[in-house]
């Protein structure tokens, strides 16, 4: 009796989607892994504009930050879905590692890309612009590129080929201060009219 029982029960179905939940599932899926790109180049460059300056291999001294930034915006992917209305629910374990990895790839991509810009991009700042004179100037190399030799100019017809120097200007006076940096492909320059500014000497 019981056997006849379990054959008049009918068996279970599988559901089958509407063209329209196919599409709208086609769309969220567009969105997930529109928005995981976007966020790997984002941190891509957030990467190399926090690393510091690379050295002349092209190497950041800080590159576990950006390994930390790109695992960061791999977990804020749920929240910005959440945010986005997207239903995440039903969402597996491959879902979730397709969309981490294409977060890390365009961050790879983009974060190298930058890193191995062939023509370096001078700049530069000044641990003092204003001061009494005489006034020692550390200068510090914030160029990207990575460029490989330096020539300043100081702004009173004295200039340095190192990376980071230190200047004293004895005369009071404004000056202008620029910065040309060069690799195997090619040179640029920076320069900031009446960067230094330097008063007379302070009376005893």
């Amino acid at each position: 009796m019981s056997e006849d029982k379990e054959k008049e029960q009918p068996a279970l179905t599988k559901k089958v989607k509407t063209r329209v939940e196919k599409q709208a599932e086609h769309i969220d899926r567009i969105k997930r892994t529109l928005t995981a790109c976007l966020l790997g180049m984002f941190t891509g460059v957030l990467s190399f504009v926090s690393g510091g300056t690379p050295n002349a291999q092209g190497l950041q001294n800080n590159g576990l930050l950006a390994l930390m930034l790109m695992l960061a915006a791999i977990v804020v992917q749920k929240h910005i879905f959440m945010f986005m209305g997207m239903d995440t629910a039903k969402l597996g374990a491959k879902d979730w590692f397709y969309q981490g990895f294409m977060t890390f790839a365009l961050w790879f991509m983009v974060w190298t890309i930058l890193l191995s810009s062939p023509v370096p991009i001078a700049d530069f700042s000044a641990n003092i612009t204003s001061a009494a004179a005489p006034v020692a100037v550390a200068f510090t190399d914030t160029s990207s590129g990575p460029p490989t030799s330096w020539i300043w100019d100081f702004g009173d017809g004295m200039n340095s080929t190192a990376r980071n120097p230190v200047y004293t200007y004895t005369n009071p006076g404004k000056y202008n201060v620029s910065l040309n940096v060069s690799n195997v492909h090619g040179n640029n320059s920076k320069s900031k009219t009446d960067y230094i500014v330097v008063a007379p000497p302070i009376p005893y």
